[in-house]
């Protein structure tokens, strides 16, 4: 197969042409332009110089990846009978010659010339540094991760639902009147410029190859939408010896207690179908890991990149059924291939060495609910969950025995805590879950019996307990529940 030498044409008149590329395409054996709409298609006609487009083939594909594809499946089909140029307007932006890279058969050679870029025709049209700036085609902007902290210039805007596309990805952080200086070029190749806002970027009256559009950097706290390197950013600067002196004083101890109050509330905000107070409190427990993670960081311990790995390797390497050969087509098949994995990775031969890798930073709750489902695996287990209600009334009796005897009940009161876990496993109910309900709902009903002694002109600090019971009971008959 004969080489292809990939010549950037640039977007305007020959003059921007290097003086290697001119000489390319002027003693090329096949010359292939990517479309006729292009300043250089009538210099060469004027150099008598033969040459094809694909604009042909770019108007029977059905979209860009069908074209790109075809594109380079056509310019092998040439490369088998003679050396071919082919000329776009930007080498290290066209799509088609990713597409030639990324198709490449077996011996196939491939030359670029570098030349000057519609990048940097625009970028020298606004006259200013541009240290950090990101550069995107359009077409690959639509799935790309943006950082509005720097600059940002979007190529080959080629048409409204493009552009449309792109506009809705920058309104996920930008404001609808960002300024947008937006270009639009003729086919003598010269190029003009206007500003205007955001939302008018898909409204405008034309569309081709010589659109794009740039937005200069627009800091943090110049937004109203921010992603999550603007959380990091933050707490970054509240840990900075300039920042905030409660922030900086914090520990990864010292925070344990906010980390599993924010998970709490972020279930009670689920259990309550409230969907502001959801994304507002898991907003919350990202902080808090942030918070851990710039702690560490700050320690050279670990870093936010650290435990985003971890979590990205743990994921990959317990879901083979998606990233390898392994089958699961049930969620215990998945379930059980997870289980299997963690025992493999951490040397765990035996139920009872499964249990105690169980970490103890979990709830007492917890930890029981997951040393029994250990146990359960081997059938050492209730049969149902009122078999395992008949033990908690045995416990308690124990309990009621050592009160009576004057015995310390704490390990009675264990078992009878242990028993109890049981049966909310059973009955597939979470125990923390369970208990943190019952006493947000303790709270509420004791809040409105305060308020009806209030209304009867009492005082609850003068009254009785039985008093007190008379309000507690009226308030349970006014909002009964299954339990009573």
């Amino acid at each position: 197969m004969h080489p292809i030498t990939v010549a950037t044409l640039s977007t305007g008149n020959p003059s921007l042409l290097t003086r290697q590329c001119a000489d390319t395409l002027l003693h090329a054996p096949t010359l292939v332009l990517r479309t006729q709409r292009h300043p250089i298609a009538a210099w060469l006609t004027a150099q008598n110089i033969m040459f094809t487009t694909l604009d042909a083939l770019h108007d029977s594909s059905e979209d860009f990846d069908a074209f790109n594809t075809a594109a380079a499946s056509h310019l092998y089909s040439l490369a088998t009978q003679n050396a071919v140029v082919y000329g776009v307007l930007d080498a290290g932006m066209d799509a088609t010659v990713a597409a030639l890279h990324a198709s490449a058969p077996a011996g196939a050679t491939i030359h670029t010339l570098a030349g000057i870029s519609h990048a940097d025709r625009c970028l020298a049209m606004l006259g200013a540094s541009q240290s950090g700036l990101r550069i995107y085609a359009a077409e690959d902007f639509r799935e790309a991760r943006m950082s509005p902290n720097e600059a940002l210039l979007l190529c080959e805007l080629h048409s409204q639902p493009c552009a449309g596309d792109c506009k809705l990805q920058l309104l996920r952080l930008y404001p609808e009147d960002a300024p947008v200086t937006f270009f639009t070029g003729l086919l003598n190749g010269t190029l003009s410029m206007q500003t205007l806002p955001l939302v008018e970027l898909d409204r405008q009256s034309a569309y081709d190859h010589l659109t794009a559009c740039y937005l200069p950097a627009m800091p943090m706290v110049q937004r109203k939408l921010f992603d999550m390197d603007d959380l990091i950013a933050v707490m970054k600067r509240l840990r900075a010896p300039n920042g905030c002196p409660w922030d900086k004083e914090q520990t990864h101890e010292s925070l344990l207690p906010y980390l599993l109050e924010e998970c709490y509330e972020f279930i009670g905000a689920v259990r309550e179908a409230d969907i502001d107070h959801m994304y507002d409190e898991l907003g919350d427990v990202l902080l808090q890991v942030v918070f851990h993670a710039e702690i560490a960081r700050q320690h050279a311990t670990f870093d936010i990149e650290d435990v985003t790995t971890a979590v990205v390797q743990k994921m990959v390497e317990r879901h083979p059924h998606i990233f390898a050969s392994v089958k699961a087509e049930t969620s215990a098949q998945v379930l059980t291939n997870w289980d299997a994995i963690k025992r493999a990775q951490r040397g765990i031969h035996t139920t009872a060495e499964a249990m105690e890798d169980i970490s103890s930073g979990l709830s007492a709750t917890l930890r029981a609910d997951k040393v029994q489902r250990k146990a359960a695996k081997v059938r050492f287990d209730f049969p149902d969950a009122l078999t395992a209600l008949a033990k908690v009334h045995e416990e308690a009796q124990e309990v009621a025995d050592c009160l009576q005897t004057g015995v310390d009940p704490q390990d009675e009161l264990g078992d009878l805590f242990f028993s109890i876990v049981n049966v909310c496993r059973l009955c597939k109910v979470n125990p923390d879950i369970a208990l943190y309900a019952a006493t947000n709902k303790f709270i509420d009903r004791f809040r409105k019996m305060e308020i009806s002694i209030q209304k009867a002109g009492k005082s609850i600090e003068h009254l009785t307990l039985s008093e007190m019971d008379v309000y507690w009971e009226a308030e349970k008959q006014a909002t009964p529940t299954i339990d009573g």
